[in-house]
C-alpha cells in the first residue's frame, strides 16, 4: 500500500531528487518489519518536487543536513482530517524525519535525548490550524519521552504571521511546549504569507543526541 509508505530515497540526478521507496525497498529499511504499516490514507503525501527545490550546496548556514544516496529520509505530508496530525518519526541514527510544504501550517521537532545510554528518538508533526488536538498529540508524546527516561526538546518552523488562525495554533503549540517546561531550541515562524518558510526536520545521531534541520544539502 503506497500510501503508507514514507520513506524516499535521494538521487541527485534525477527530478524530483527524491523518490518513494518500493514496498520491498520499505519493507528492508524498517526497524519492526513484522509490524503493520501505519495507514496515511487520511494524509497528502511528501511534497517531493517542492523539497527537491530546497536542496542547495553547504553554505555552512547551519542547521543543516547532508543527503546521502544510500540513506533514505522520512517525508510527510499534511493530515486531511482535523482530528488527525500528520508525523514522522525514528529511533534509528542518521535518518531525517522532515515536512515540508508549510505556508498556513507549522511543523514541531521533538526530540528525545538518553545521554547515559546513547539513545535518542526523533519525530516530527505538521500541523495543520484546524488539527485541533496536534497540541494535545505532541504533549502526549512528550510524556511518552519523558515515561520512558528520554529528556525532551523541540523546533517549531512555519506558519503564516497575517493569519489569525496560524498564528493561534502556533500560540497554542509554543503554551503546551512551555506548560511542559520543553526547551525550544528555536522558534521561527510566521514567514508563509511572503513563501519564506523552508523544511523542517530532525535527525538522531549516532551518539544519540537530536540535530534539528532547516537546510539540506547536497
Amino acid at each position: 500500500m503506497t500510501s503508507s509508505i514514507n520513506r524516499y530515497s535521494y538521487n541527485p540526478t534525477n527530478f524530483p531528487q527524491f523518490e518513494q521507496l518500493s514496498a520491498s525497498q520499505n519493507q528492508a529499511e524498517r526497524s519492526h518489519p513484522s509490524a503493520p504499516l501505519k495507514d496515511r490514507s487520511h494524509e497528502e503525501a511528501f511534497p517531493v518536487r517542492l523539497a527537491s527545490t530546497r536542496i542547495k550546496r553547504s553554505s555552512g548556514a547551519g542547521r543543516e543536513f547532508a543527503l546521502k544516496r544510500n540513506k533514505p529520509i522520512k517525508g510527510v505530508g499534511y493530515s486531511t482530517q482535523p482530528a488527525v496530525t500528520a508525523s514522522t518519526g525514528t529511533s534509528k541514527p542518521g535518518v531525517l524525519c522532515m515536512t515540508d510544504g508549510m505556508d498556513l501550517c507549522v511543523g514541531v521537532a521533538v526530540g528525545g535525548e538518553k545521554p547515559s545510554q546513547n539513545a535518542g528518538k526523533a519525530r516530527v508533526f505538521h500541523v495543520m490550524p484546524e488539527n485541533r488536538r496536534a497540541q494535545w498529540e505532541i504533549k502526549s508524546y512528550i510524556e511518552g519521552l519523558r515515561s520512558q527516561g528520554y529528556a525532551a526538546k523541540a523546533a517549531i518552523h512555519g506558519g503564516d504571521s497575517s493569519s489569525r488562525s496560524s498564528v493561534s495554533k502556533i500560540q497554542a503549540i509554543e503554551a503546551t511546549l512551555g506548560a511542559m517546561d520543553v526547551p525550544i531550541e528555536f522558534s521561527s515562524t510566521g514567514a508563509g504569507a511572503n513563501n519564506g518558510n523552508g523544511p523542517l526536520g530532525a535527525v538522531v545521531e549516532e551518539n544519540g543526541t537530536v540535530r534539528f534541520v532547516t537546510n539540506l544539502v547536497k
